[in-house]
């Protein structure tokens, strides 16, 4: 019983800090992050230590106009530091594992705050990633690019949703259109 109480509140305030930011970040402030992130994601995708070193110096430029009241404040650090880290790593490793920590708070902030264009970006997932820890990243198209394996196993994972653009409902839940597949290696969307 104190398990199952445990994982409620656990639950409940995940929950609530991940809208914490709701009203202090705007999606015209994230649409700043995406492109960094995802030059992020691409670097360390092609074992690419400077170009995602580049893409995280450039998140960290946007991030000098987030939102620093209240709550804020410390979101913002959440989503600095590993940035930062990623900025400072002197391997791939020690930037991947940072990445991992940017992207559990990117995915959110994308898919609750919102963006204001109609770029398409999709959760993806490699359930082998950091030594089968696992880990989840936004990329703009279906076609896996593993920031984690790199070219090791560029290609491992799945689409686990999408969370902006044309075809996606405030809720987070795509229309099927005509970009839909059925593909083995994913999730339909």
């Amino acid at each position: 019983m104190k398990q199952i109480i445990k994982l409620a509140l656990g639950l409940i305030l995940g929950v609530s800090a991940t809208y914490a930011h709701d009203d202090a970040f705007q999606p015209k402030f994230v649409d700043t992050l995406v492109g960094p992130y995802l030059a992020i994601q691409k670097g360390l995708a092609g074992d690419d230590l400077k170009t995602a070193q580049t893409g995280a110096n450039s998140f960290l430029d946007a991030m000098k106009n987030a939102p620093q009241e209240g709550e804020a404040k410390e979101e913002s650090a959440d989503l600095s530091n590993p940035a930062d880290a990623i900025a400072k790593a002197s391997d791939l490793k020690t930037a991947r594992t940072a990445f991992l920590d940017l992207s559990h708070e990117m995915i959110p902030l994308v898919q609750h705050v919102g963006i204001t264009t109609n770029t398409k970006l999709f959760v993806m997932h490699c359930p082998m990633a950091l030594e089968h820890q696992g880990g989840d990243w936004i990329q703009m198209d279906k076609n896996v690019v593993n920031p984690y394996m790199g070219a090791k196993m560029l290609h491992c994972g799945s689409i686990q949703k999408q969370i902006a653009g044309v075809s996606v409902s405030p809720e987070g839940h795509s229309d099927h259109d005509e970009d839909h597949e059925h593909n083995a290696d994913h999730h339909d969307i």
